[in-house]
């Protein structure tokens, strides 16, 4: 006989988000609508006109920042646990519902700020906030979801030491900022991330989660009022509080070396200026000048590898953090190379101190940095990360004046930085030595 039509999957209902009061409208400011709850939490809303999806998310200034060094990869862990069930829900329905909705919720954790977010298509935007709300306001965070997501993060640190990139990186990082947060890992170590306990993770949540300088942000083809009056209705257990106001870095005063041995035929070199914090206009001529340094056409990559064949890979990048900035490089050489290629490097960022860029250098950099941009901005995941970035480290007012901002970097205002910061004796480096091994 013919085998019994399956039952008709029970249609998908999505939770009703309750009645509370509506948020109060603020002000608009750079094509940003802010709003404020009656709990104090602000709401952003900013229309992307014919976005398919509604992109929302809830992120807090602090996290990593605020870790004792003894708890550090704390926030990881709890951000991570937190999608593994809440009081209504387990951690196969959100996952279901999730994918029902045509997205699934993600958690993020930084050096300075950690979050919770969502996409899908707009016409789920409500049944997705609701979910987003429930995650982040009520996760029952359990002994065995925290077991699980503690053995992934110990066996992303173990990978992290393998990794010839990232991990001089974090040696660098380590010894720049011994003495203060930010030399805390944000993925933890296994020391650290053994010691956690539920209780620390649930009192992490309500401290730094639930009562925090915090932000809700959406962004979409919808309403700004009602896409304000649905978050302002889901997230009504948090309470916004002001910044925690913590120490400015104290850079090292002479050159500080971090390294550690492998049985690789490469070696990694990480090597650290300080440079300009978030607040400060230099931190354009600082990107400015990793720009005209890094890429297959820029100064390093064209002396050191093309010219000299002093490497396999060299980049520069600038760090602007809220309390102080990195100027830095990579390279990877062969061992025996070691010495030249840090040299060679060394002499580079000299030049940049020395002389000005040129013309052609200058408005390359600029012209790439603004088309970039530009690009970047066709995504809406991206709209929503500068959104919530200008809020919490800087000025609505950024989003529309990022292409004048740079513009405004010269050829003097970037040496200008480099006479500043690139001084050989105070620089930080952080390096993975390969021994033992030949090609």
């Amino acid at each position: 006989p013919a085998p019994a039509p399956l039952p008709p999957p029970i249609p998908y209902q999505a939770h009703v988000i309750g009645v509370a009061s509506e948020p109060t409208f603020e002000r608009e400011e750079a094509g940003v609508r802010v709003y404020r709850t009656t709990t104090g939490m602000p709401i952003l809303v900013r229309r992307k006109l014919g976005a398919p999806l509604v992109h929302a998310g809830v992120y807090v200034l602090g996290g990593v920042i605020d870790e004792e060094p003894s708890a550090a990869g704390l926030t990881t862990l709890m951000t991570r646990t937190a999608l593994k069930g809440t009081a209504t829900r387990s951690a196969l329905q959100i996952a279901e519902e999730s994918e029902m909705l045509g997205g699934s919720v993600s958690a993020s954790s930084g050096s300075e700020s950690f979050g919770w977010s969502i996409s899908v298509p707009t016409q789920f935007a409500a049944a997705a906030i609701e979910l987003l709300a429930d995650v982040v306001q009520h996760p029952t965070l359990n002994e065995e979801a925290l077991e699980t997501e503690r053995t992934i993060a110990i066996a992303d640190v173990a990978t992290l030491r393998d990794d010839m990139y990232r991990y001089p990186m974090r040696l660098a990082s380590q010894a720049a900022f011994a003495n203060h947060p930010y030399g805390t890992p944000v993925s933890g170590t296994e020391e650290t991330l053994g010691r956690i306990d539920r209780s620390l993770v649930r009192r992490w949540h309500m401290e730094r989660a639930l009562n925090s300088a915090s932000v809700i942000a959406l962004v979409g083809d919808a309403e700004p009022d009602e896409l304000a009056s649905l978050a302002a209705r889901a997230f009504t257990e948090m309470r916004h509080v002001g910044a925690r106001a913590l120490p400015s870095p104290q850079w090292p005063s002479s050159v500080t070396t971090t390294a550690e041995p492998r049985d690789r035929a490469q070696t990694a070199l990480t090597l650290l200026f300080p440079g300009p914090a978030r607040d400060d206009e230099a931190r354009f001529s600082s990107a400015m000048i990793t720009s005209v340094a890094s890429g297959l056409g820029g100064r390093f990559f064209d002396e050191l590898r093309d010219k000299r064949s002093l490497c396999y890979t060299v980049n520069a990048f600038a760090i602007a953090r809220r309390l102080g900035g990195t100027i830095g490089a990579y390279i990877a050489t062969s061992p025996e190379q070691e010495d030249a290629a840090r040299d060679g490097l060394l002499a580079e960022f000299r030049r940049l101190r020395d002389e000005p860029v040129t013309a052609e250098e200058l408005m390359r950099a600029q012209t790439y940095a603004i088309g970039s941009h530009a690009i970047r901005q066709q995504s809406g995941g991206a709209v929503l990360a500068d959104l919530v970035e200008t809020f919490l480290f800087g000025s609505l007012r950024e989003l529309i004046e990022y292409e004048q901002h740079v513009r405004a970097v010269t050829a003097e205002s970037m040496q200008q930085v480099a006479v500043k910061y690139f001084d050989d004796a105070r620089r930080v480096e952080g390096i993975v030595r390969g021994v033992g091994k030949s090609v």
